[in-house]
């Protein structure tokens, strides 16, 4: 399968999170490219509904990938808005299988990972996309539960 990794990352967090999906995504035999996206201006803070105006200037083409992985971090209790804003930009994903992740700095995922998951599925569901069950990687534990979401995207990327 021919797979894409788009991720947001300020901290590197999210993105060691997307490289650990790609590595253990790539040794079952897929093809796997990561994409790090980048705003004009950059982007460090802000919420999916206040955020300054920026541009993501490299949303890679979808249509040549079977599969999507998307994600980023929780920025007050949501989705980032880089994420968000790209996920929304997103073209071609219809009848593809979609598996939104996150990573936050809290310990339970209820404080905001959960916000950031259910936003970025309805917003892949509605472009027609087959949303998979997402990820979301707290502070508590923070290795063992990319490991274990690793493990769990492995098995739905079968």
């Amino acid at each position: 399968m021919n797979i894409c990794v788009i991720v947001h990352s300020k901290t590197g967090n999210t993105l060691k999170l997307g490289n650990l999906f790609a590595e253990k995504l790539r040794q079952k035999g897929h093809s796997v490219d990561v994409t790090e996206l980048r705003t004009d201006p950059p982007v460090d803070s802000g919420t999916v509904r206040h955020h300054p105006p920026f541009s993501v200037i490299n949303l890679p083409d979808c249509s040549k990938y079977d599969a999507l992985l998307v994600g980023g971090p929780v920025w007050a209790f949501s989705a980032s808005p880089v994420i968000y804003e790209a996920v929304k930009a997103l073209k071609d994903v219809s009848g593809k299988k979609v598996m939104p992740f996150a990573t936050e700095g809290f310990p339970f995922s209820f404080m905001g990972g959960k916000q950031a998951i259910g936003l970025l599925t309805k917003t892949l569901a509605g472009k027609g996309a087959k949303v998979l069950s997402g990820k979301i990687v707290t502070s508590r534990n923070r290795e063992k539960m990319m490991e274990k979401a690793a493990s769990e995207v492995l098995a739905s990327f079968a």
